[in-house]
């Protein structure tokens, strides 16, 4: 998986945030199904999507590079 988002963090953000999956997805721009996807650890997260994630979120996402951590919108 890319970045820092793990399906336990991306369940406890959006519950946090009291959003539904249907929600977070039309937030995001993807479906309601791939929401529940990548919650379940079925599926891993391409950067873009943890991107269009974190941003429909309102969190930060945070990479590793080389043992170096770097953050984005």
């Amino acid at each position: 998986m890319v970045g820092m988002l793990t399906p336990q963090k991306l369940r406890a953000i959006r519950a946090m945030r009291g959003m539904t999956q249907a929600e977070l997805a039309e937030l995001a721009g993807i479906s309601p199904v791939s929401i529940a996807t990548f919650e379940s650890g079925k599926s891993d997260m391409r950067a873009s999507t943890v991107v269009k994630l974190c941003q429909a979120l309102g969190v930060t996402v945070t990479y590793r590079v080389d043992g170096t951590e770097i953050s984005g919108p």
